[in-house]
């Protein structure tokens, strides 16, 4: 039997697209396709309803897996039953090609649960999705060699090297794949790392970042190399990037050195909480070039690493995460004062955020003309969420 891909090449013409078997075939695809559509919608709206929230995003992946499922189903059968009267090479070619999305889908999907990828990649998986089976397509349709051949006609100068448009092309997916690849990777390595609890959660980050600089080093080396270019001119490179740091890119260079050494002197922890200014908060995240702090009143601020390695930072939980809170009180000369200790006593005792130890004690602290100041003071060990409602 011929290659149905062949047999439709050398047969695209007016007589054979509107004969009754193209026509009955093509009408075959846009009802699989609509029955796809059709049954994906109802299975997917029937098992969210039925699934927590958490199981949801795993009910969106695999309906994306279930449409063409389906649309293969019902070709095949019609293939099965349509092949005893006419030719259905078309048919044959729409079963090709949505056995390879099939394939390439589930790839993606795959590679979604067991390296569980950022946001940032998720957003991509459609345009790799549709970009490879594209390729596939022209493979399958004998175009792509073709395509390859008028690319690599088309030459063009660059120093002394002689490329082609069609390495070009291959540099720049070549590098652009096995970036993506040693994102992958290092979001594999990272989520592993997060769980060894062992390790201190500095040198994790460290560890994680340092381990995705080598990944894109080696995947752009290996790449390269694998095209047959000549790395010498790296060196090149090298020596004006170097340049470049030395004067333009300092600042940049600053901050990245010293997100390192924040990472490896352990003076900063992501928890910590920090006054860096006028500013006062948790540190949340801890990046090559910055950290984010985030007020008590919900603001993030982004601070430049080289802030935290050349400024004068207050850190309040270094050693130890119990925090001081005073609150001020004046009573009447008329009143008590051993009633006004035991009652501010108790109701430091009955809040659940006061430590036992050290016990809350009260204070004296002087005879003013308007009554008696004195002095609560207690512990906590969540600065972090506020000493305003306690006050309160």
């Amino acid at each position: 039997m011929n290659n149905p891909f062949d047999f439709l090449i050398n047969n695209l013409n007016s007589d054979f697209l509107l004969s009754w078997s193209t026509i009955c075939q093509i009408a075959i695809i846009f009802l699989a396709v609509g029955l796809a559509s059709i049954s994906n919608n109802s299975i997917r709206n029937y098992f969210i309803s039925k699934t927590k929230e958490s199981k949801e995003i795993l009910v969106n992946g695999a309906s994306r897996i279930i449409s063409p499922i389906v649309t293969l189903i019902v070709l095949c059968i019609s293939n099965s039953a349509l092949n005893q009267y006419q030719p259905t090479n078309i048919l044959s070619i729409a079963i090709t090609l949505v056995n390879a999305m099939i394939l390439i889908r589930l790839s993606i999907y795959l590679i979604r649960y067991i390296i569980k990828p950022s946001d940032s990649i998720k957003a991509l998986e459609s345009l790799i999705s549709i970009t490879v089976w594209v390729l596939v397509a022209l493979h399958l349709f004998g175009v792509l060699s073709l395509f390859i051949i008028q690319l690599d006609g088309v030459t063009f100068n660059f120093g002394d090297h002689r490329f082609s448009l069609w390495l070009a092309i291959q540099v720049i997916f070549g590098v652009a794949l096995s970036i993506f690849t040693a994102i992958l990777f290092g979001q594999f390595i990272e989520n592993r790392l997060m769980k060894v609890k062992e390790l201190d959660m500095n040198a994790r980050v460290m560890i994680s970042k340092v381990m995705r600089i080598a990944l894109y080093i080696i995947a752009i080396i290996v790449t390269l190399s694998s095209l047959g270019l000549n790395l010498t001119f790296l060196s090149v490179f090298g020596g004006a990037f170097g340049v470049g740091l030395a004067f333009g890119l300092q600042k940049i260079a600053s901050n990245y050195i010293s997100g390192f050494i924040i990472l490896l002197d352990k003076s900063i922890h992501i928890g910590d909480i920090l006054t860096i200014g006028e500013h006062y908060g948790v540190v949340t995240v801890i990046r090559s070039r910055y950290t984010i702090l985030k007020m008590l009143d919900g603001i993030e601020v982004i601070i430049p690493n080289e802030t935290l390695i050349s400024e004068n930072i207050i850190n309040h939980t270094l050693s130890d995460r119990k925090s001081r809170v005073s609150v001020d009180v004046q009573i009447s000369y008329k009143s008590s004062v051993d009633k006004a200790f035991e009652i501010m006593l108790n109701a430091a005792k009955n809040e659940v955020r006061v430590l036992n130890d050290p016990e809350p004690s009260v204070y004296l602290m002087k005879f003013a003309d308007s009554g008696i100041d004195l002095m609560l003071s207690f512990y906590i060990v969540d600065p972090e969420e506020g000493s305003w409602e306690l006050k309160s």
